[in-house]
């Protein structure tokens, strides 16, 4: 572990802040495809389901109508993603952003309890997933993200005294709810990507997800030999048994930095994969909408992984500088015992 260790620490990925640009590009890609959707009426077509069962947002085809709803998320997501472009190097600006984004994503998350056949009663229901849920459990992850953009952006103001009101009061805040301590967002990160892999994962035994999974496997240029290798329910239950394992992994990597770190690792190709699939889905291009970047089918699925694996490769350089800087705390004691 402590050879893999320093060959992924000599491969650039310990490099400043690149986990958290990463991140950070992840979400905006995410605001930029989402939001340009939502011009179209297609998409104003695909909300309506969500929408209606949004305790938080439900007032917005009452007030808006379907297509002006649809415009409304457009003009906010368009506006939150101006504003994490400029949380590069506006902090009061990037703060903005990022309470823009724990909104929108609390606003989706708390859809999943009210969502009609969230839950597949083929599979004996709750946890495995039916319907439009597991697009909207891969939110908790960007929800946890989101927090995490808003910590980036606080802990890098130079001064906060010296800051405008709004930072101050922010900065105050975030501290008494201990948002600011050193690994509250790297375990709310880990955490999420756990809770992903576990109910994901849990689906896949159940012969309605082997269904759903043709599409993807038959499509993805890293994963389309499974089907070969292991058969029509044997490829499933095996992505099942993976990603039940890389969970475990980063489950216990709480405790174990090393065992936690091979967790990171399988995240980061898990989600890879994943992404990869994007360019070979069929008819994943809204027609109607001029294709792309106008997203429909499994795509806007499948884009959430961007951020999956922005967060899977955080995690992974932060286990790795854990790692490292572990071991070299032990050389160093050793030496100073000998001497």
């Amino acid at each position: 572990m402590n050879r893999l260790a320093n060959i992924l620490a000599k491969s650039g990925l310990l490099r400043e802040d690149l986990d958290y640009h990463l991140v950070r590009w992840s979400m905006i890609i995410i605001f930029v495809f989402f939001g340009y959707q939502k011009w179209f009426w297609y998409e104003a077509q695909t909300l309506i389901p969500f929408i209606s069962h949004g305790p938080l947002i439900s007032w917005l085809h009452p007030l808006f109508g379907i297509e002006g709803a649809s415009w409304f998320l457009g003009v906010s997501e368009w506006l939150i993603c101006a504003l994490l472009v400029l949380g590069f190097r506006n902090h009061t600006l990037g703060a903005l952003g990022a309470l823009g984004s724990i909104v929108t994503f609390i606003c989706t998350v708390t859809i999943i309890p009210f969502m009609p056949d969230a839950w597949a009663a083929s599979s004996g229901g709750f946890p495995a997933m039916g319907g439009n849920t597991p697009f909207l459990i891969k939110d908790v992850v960007l929800l946890a993200v989101s927090v995490y953009l808003l910590k980036e952006n606080l802990i890098r103001v130079p001064d906060p005294n010296a800051s405008n009101y709004f930072l101050r009061t922010l900065c105050r805040t975030a501290d008494s709810l201990g948002l600011l301590k050193s690994d509250f967002v790297y375990n709310l990160l880990r955490a999420s990507i756990i809770f992903i892999f576990l109910i994901f994962g849990y689906g896949k035994w159940f012969e309605y997800a082997a269904r759903l999974m043709v599409i993807y496997i038959t499509h993805g240029p890293l994963i389309f030999w499974l089907y070969p290798a292991f058969g029509f329910r044997g490829e499933s239950r095996f992505l099942g048994a993976s990603e039940w394992v890389t969970g475990a992994l980063l489950f216990t990597g709480f405790w174990n930095k090393k065992v936690g770190m091979l967790g990171s690792l399988m995240s980061t190709f898990t989600f890879f994969s994943t992404v990869t699939i994007i360019p070979f889905m069929p008819n994943g291009w809204a027609a109607s909408a001029g294709g792309f970047p106008a997203m429909t089918g499994e795509v806007p699925f499948l884009m959430k992984d961007l951020v999956l694996l922005a967060v899977s490769i955080y995690l992974l350089k932060q286990d790795v500088v854990r790692v490292v800087g572990t071991e070299e705390r032990r050389v160093m004691q050793g030496t100073y015992l000998d001497a």
